[in-house]
């Protein structure tokens, strides 16, 4: 398994440095798995000043869809040809059908009848009921569709990382259609079976742990990692290695990856970053797709919040970050 970088060096004329020569560092890395590349680079911008986000929560409360008082009133119920129930139900948690789906088998679960919680606020209990909701849709879907083998848990935590409603809640999606992320992983993960003999997610941990440079932990049931070659400003990855579909995602392993995940979010509060994507990725009846999950936070970057996807992301599908995946392991690391 190869980690490969390319160093760039950029020099120019400096007129704070009264015109001298000054060169800046950057770093190619291409994932191990799929080849795809993120360019970590030299930026001045070190630190986030935390948001104040109280005037979006309370201007979004008002017509909010998924707060208690109106949820079910406003809400739609799965259709009894596709689904056994038409909303489920795991404490405070509630699955129902996204109105404005991606694809044919589209659901939101609400995480809390808290309008807003904030990262360092979400619970273990708050956060198993709403996974176990989640599952609970996607197990009925594949005994009534068992075509629908590619599915996902999704998050889309607040307007920065593309989330349209600021009451947390989570998008599930059952498809026969791959995503491109499917559509470079799979082929890629037979690839490697064939070229080594080997499984590549159990051979990366392995791998991880003799480099010792982006390993979180690892237990028999679930490894956490920071990617090489992250698709965010950083990406954190948990693989599930106890599972092989969303079924299995119970009991023991459920409670040790929703430990994962709120060590996760901590760590970005931290760093004032109010915003995040997590996935969690199932491809059912494929014994060489482990499940897994990657969480990458979302930033505007200062002085004028400025987007971290431009060009390079957006039509090049190119990731930057300024964030070096070691460092992002070794604070990780301090309050795991």
């Amino acid at each position: 398994m190869e980690f490969v970088k390319v160093l760039k060096t950029s020099r120019f004329l400096d007129p704070m440095e009264g015109y001298a020569e000054v060169r800046r560092f950057s770093e190619v890395r291409y994932d191990p798995l799929t080849g795809h590349t993120s360019r970590i680079l030299d930026f001045p911008v070190r630190e986030l000043k935390r948001p104040d986000l109280t005037g979006l929560i309370e201007s979004s409360r008002p017509l909010c869809p998924f707060c208690p008082e109106v949820v079910e009133k406003v809400t739609p119920k799965f259709h009894p040809d596709l689904a056994s129930s038409g909303r489920y139900a795991r404490g405070e948690a509630l699955c129902v059908p996204n109105a404005f789906p991606y694809d044919e088998n589209g659901a939101v679960t609400v995480m809390s009848h808290r309008h807003f919680v904030g990262l360092d606020e979400f619970t273990p209990a708050m956060m198993a009921d709403a996974f176990a909701c989640c599952i609970d849709y996607l197990e009925d879907v594949r005994s009534k569709q068992p075509d629908m083998v590619y599915q996902s848990l999704n998050w889309n935590y607040m307007p920065q990382a593309g989330g349209s409603i600021v009451h947390p809640h989570l998008q599930i999606a059952a498809s026969s259609t791959a995503t491109n992320y499917y559509s470079a992983a799979i082929p890629a993960l037979s690839r490697y079976h064939s070229d080594s003999g080997e499984d590549f997610w159990p051979d990366l941990v392995e791998e991880e742990r003799r480099r010792g440079e982006r390993l979180i932990a690892s237990s028999r049931l679930l490894s956490w990692v920071v990617a090489f070659a992250p698709m965010g400003i950083f990406d954190v990855v948990g693989i599930l290695h106890g599972a092989q579909a969303p079924g299995d995602l119970r009991g023991e392993l459920l409670q040790d990856m929703v430990t994962g995940v709120l060590k996760v979010l901590r760590y970005i509060d931290s760093l004032n970053m109010a915003s995040l994507n997590m996935s969690v990725y199932f491809h059912l009846d494929d014994d060489l797709f482990t499940p897994h999950l990657r969480i990458c936070p979302r930033v505007n970057i200062p002085p004028f919040e400025t987007s971290q996807i431009n060009y390079m992301g957006m039509l090049h599908n190119e990731t930057l970050t300024i964030m070096k995946p070691e460092d992002i392991c070794t604070g990780i690391r301090q309050l795991w």
